[in-house]
């Protein structure tokens, strides 16, 4: 049921917001703006590799820039949303009804994409798309709390009654498992938080993550604008794009894992290599124009490229880092540090678009702005070289230990009085 619920929202979130949305939103604003050069003179579209800004709040502002920092504004708004709204969703007992009129809100959001038929009303898509975000999360909160639902089916559940267990020691079982796999609440991450002291491995992982996902997510979001206003790919051109991407990662996937066995190299050491790739992907499209013209993500060939390489990177990636927190997580606790760990990267995710569309802003150049991710891949992997994975899974076993000890003496003594 959980990947049911996520299969009737994420297609906006992960299609739609990240790719379409961005994309209308330039493609109106440039026909809607000036010629860079002339302010008098209309923007001709139709003009290979056009360079054209657009009138908004008293600046000419290009309109790759425009969707940065609309991405920007969306992460913040969807954070902080997000993190108030989840308490309700924890524990509110409106949450069906909520969830019904947030995905009822998103889906007129996603319908109302179709009033912007002229570019004059570019400006509709700066109101929709964080609002379109933030529907899109509220929906992915209200859908995790009906995990709770789904903990009173777990085993352990079902054993401590098939036991004929007391009643109220099966509820404290069942109290239990439905706060290990409940998601997004308040309580929780503070709970979380506190146990740094004894945890410090885990939390500097987290740090790593929270400057690491920034800067991976940022690189796809400077190449597209590169792909779309310079090397002149089409709204075509970004269906096929997605595809590659998906193609590419599923194969990369099965790639990387016959790496992985053949050398018998450790999850952490899957991180740097894929680390290293982002390097590569960054320094070549920043440092080649400092040398030459002729190269640098100049030619579609090299979109293609790039794009492809992009999407051999991002599954391993993503899926190490996942896995690597699942092995300094203690025992019981997954639930909290998987939801800070989200938590976290939506907390981050709304600095890169604002300082690489400060960037474009200062030097009227997309590539100079891979300098600011390239600067976080190296700074959080510096920190993620520190992080002792042996000793965070001694730290996770003991403070797991702990917590079950405390556990017991707390039912414990109240099970025998039964």
């Amino acid at each position: 049921m959980p990947y049911i619920q996520n299969g009737t929202y994420c297609g906006y979130g992960w299609v739609a917001a990240v790719l379409l949305v961005p994309l209308l939103i330039q493609d109106l604003a440039s026909q809607a703006g000036v010629e860079a050069s002339n302010h008098a003179i209309p923007c001709d579209t139709s003009v290979p590799s056009y360079k054209c800004v657009t009138y908004v709040l008293g600046h000419y502002i290009e309109p790759g820039t425009i969707s940065l920092y609309i991405s920007s504004l969306s992460s913040i708004l969807s954070f902080f949303v997000s993190l108030s709204i989840s308490a309700v969703a924890d524990h509110g007992s409106y949450r069906k009804i909520l969830l019904i009129v947030f995905s009822i809100l998103g889906c007129l959001v996603a319908l109302s994409f179709f009033a912007m038929r002229t570019p004059s009303l570019f400006w509709i898509g700066a109101i929709l798309s964080p609002l379109g975000w933030t529907f899109y999360n509220i929906a992915s909160v209200f859908s995790h709390s009906y995990l709770p639902l789904y903990g009173r089916a777990h085993p352990d559940v079902l054993e401590a009654k098939a036991r004929g267990e007391p009643m109220e020691v099966v509820r404290k079982i069942e109290e239990q498992k439905t706060n290990d796999i409940s998601t997004y609440s308040v309580v929780i991450a503070y709970s979380t938080l506190v146990s740094i002291r004894k945890l410090p491995i885990i939390f500097k992982f987290m740090a790593a993550w929270f400057i690491l996902s920034d800067g991976i997510s940022t690189i796809p979001s400077i190449l597209f604008i590169i792909l779309y206003r310079e090397l002149g790919f089409t709204h075509v051109h970004s269906l096929i794009i997605s595809v590659l991407l998906a193609f590419m990662a599923t194969i990369s996937a099965y790639f990387f894992m016959l790496i992985r066995k053949y050398w018998s190299l450790t999850t952490k050491a899957m991180i740097m290599i894929c680390l290293g790739l982002y390097m590569l992907l960054t320094l070549y499209v920043s440092v080649s124009p400092l040398v030459t013209d002729k190269v640098g993500l100049r030619s579609s060939i090299e979109g293609w490229v790039c794009t492809a390489y992009l999407g051999m990177i991002i599954s391993t990636f993503y899926s190490s880092m996942r896995v690597m927190l699942s092995e300094l997580c203690p025992e019981g606790d997954e639930n909290e540090w998987f939801s800070l760990y989200l938590l976290a990267d939506k907390g981050s995710s709304w600095l890169g678009p604002l300082v690489t569309g400060a960037i474009y802003t200062a030097t009227h150049e997309y590539r100079r702005a891979f300098w600011f991710p390239m600067g976080l891949i190296v700074l959080g992997g510096a920190i993620l070289l520190t992080v002792d994975v042996d000793e965070g899974k001694n730290q996770a076993h003991q403070f797991a230990k702990e917590k079950r000890e405390r556990k017991e003496q707390r039912i414990g003594p109240y099970a025998q009085k039964i």
